[in-house]
């Protein structure tokens, strides 16, 4: 597979501080649509017509003196299960770092990689909502 074009950048994931003030400013503030919450330290909310944006409250926040705050990863969207399964198979021949799967969620497959910087990078298919 060297033919890769990923059909969209799905998701970013920020790791946040508080995620009850990050809910407020993203939310109230910014006025971006709450899709889903995920447990008490995930909140998905949606970003123009098709884009997300993941909050996850850093495991670093109970202590006030430590700061974790960054990008944690970007999602990009594949047409299938299968392409999934291409694009792992692919990273593997490549010599890229796979960090987790493939592997099934709930609605659909997904594979977490990391680039020669240590960004984390998700490429995944889902079902649609219908």
């Amino acid at each position: 597979m060297t033919d890769f074009s990923p059909s969209g950048i799905n998701h970013i994931t920020i790791r946040v501080n508080d995620i009850e003030r990050a809910e407020e400013f993203y939310g109230d503030i910014l006025g971006f649509e709450l899709l889903r919450k995920m447990g008490k330290s995930m909140a998905v909310y949606q970003v123009g017509d098709e884009d997300t944006l993941v909050l996850v409250e850093a495991e670093t926040s109970y202590d006030p003196e430590s700061r974790d705050y960054r990008v944690d990863h970007f999602g990009f969207y594949l047409d299938s299960e299968e392409e999934v399964d291409e694009m792992a198979a692919y990273f593997r021949e490549k010599e890229v770092t796979v960090l987790s799967g493939p592997a099934n969620r709930k609605r659909g497959r997904f594979v977490f990689i990391s680039d020669p910087d240590g960004n984390m990078l998700e490429f995944f298919y889902e079902e649609d909502d219908e």
